[in-house]
């Protein structure tokens, strides 16, 4: 069975669920609110909080038109990006040494090598892979190099691109790594969700834990993955739905929304149960009362032959099991049996 650890805490199938605040750039460039970010996440009660390394001159051409619709069709991706890479070296540093005062697992995307070494000096538990970068096999590399855990998305790639960046880790020497099943869109509709994929990425690649990174609106798709086989799952977080820098504010969860999720997921791993064809306690009642038994539809004396006109099949399920009422006839009574009673083994000379 599949585990890996990150900061003292495993995930994986027997774990207790994990999951990730995704800050992203939700932080708008400024460090207050990034510290704010954190002691929100931390309220949450979520395993980790997450954040983005780039520079947008290192992420995309000045050109490059915007692959979601916010509205503004005359910004390009460039321009989106520009106004949230304003946090500094001394900044990252300042907010990687928060959260672990606080106490709270803290990791990030990187987008670019040089992010890379920047998160590695501060010694993050684990590394993020965009879906966006499942193709960037130098970045994968170099990642994978640092021999952390690492949790890659799969939005938009094929199964043949998932085994290729998958190699490119593992021949680092890393094998510590989470899938998470993902789809690029914002918001992505509960109809596009495809939770069964994680059921087929738990087969095509059982080497891994499989998780969820959801896109959707709200908490109840990603309660949901659960139920498919996801381990951990990934939402995006804001400590205020009302800020606009950052694109991603209009579908994060605030700190009650995750917490809400944490009770669905409680809820969820509380009902799914399991696989074994036993009775569970709570039915044990229930199977004495309200199941049936062969019972007496007279005064039996003993020594009578049982027949068929003086046996019936009525509750509680206390006594003989209806399956043996026509095998019991042409036995006799070894003792006097009350009218409307329960017929015990006992009462009667079965030998068959």
């Amino acid at each position: 069975m599949k585990k890996i650890m990150i900061d003292g805490k495993f995930i994986g199938n027997g774990c207790p669920f994990y999951i990730i605040a995704e800050a992203g750039a939700n932080h708008e460039g400024e460090l207050d609110k990034a510290l704010q970010l954190i002691d929100s996440a931390i309220e949450a009660d979520v395993d980790a909080i997450k954040f983005q390394n780039y520079t947008a001159a290192k992420l995309t051409t000045k050109t490059a038109q915007k692959y979601w619709d916010d509205g503004n069709k005359k910004e390009s991706q460039f321009d989106v990006f520009d106004k949230l890479d304003k946090l500094s070296k001394d900044d990252w540093k300042k907010i990687f040494d928060y959260a672990r005062q606080k106490g709270i697992t803290c990791f990030s995307t990187p987008f670019d090598l040089d992010s890379v070494d920047l998160l590695e000096s501060f010694n993050v538990p684990a590394y993020k892979i965009a879906s966006a970068d499942i193709t960037h096999i130098p970045l994968i590399k170099k990642i994978a190099s640092k021999k952390k855990p690492i949790f890659m998305s799969t939005g938009m790639a094929s199964f043949s691109e998932i085994h290729d960046a998958l190699s490119a880790i593992h021949n680092e020497g890393n094998n510590e790594i989470v899938l998470m099943h993902c789809i690029t869109s914002y918001p992505t509709k509960p109809e596009d969700a495809n939770l069964e994929m994680i059921k087929k990425l738990s087969k095509e690649f059982p080497e891994c834990v499989i998780g969820y990174s959801d896109h959707t609106l709200g908490t109840e798709i990603a309660a949901l993955s659960v139920f498919y086989g996801s381990t951990c799952i990934e939402k995006h977080f804001t400590f205020d739905k009302n800020l606009k820098i950052s694109r991603d504010h209009r579908l994060s969860l605030t700190s009650d929304d995750f917490k809400e999720l944490r009770n669905k997921i409680n809820l969820i791993e509380m009902s799914r149960g399991s696989e074994i064809e036993n009775y569970i306690h709570v039915e044990s009642d229930a199977v004495k009362y309200a199941r049936r038994s062969v019972v007496s539809k007279c005064i039996i004396p003993k020594g009578s032959e049982i027949t068929e006109s003086v046996i019936d099949v009525k509750r509680p399920g206390t006594g003989i099991a209806p399956k043996y009422f026509s095998k019991i006839i042409g036995s006799k009574a070894v003792k006097d049996i009350p009218e409307d009673s329960t017929i015990q083994w006992d009462d009667i000379d079965y030998n068959q």
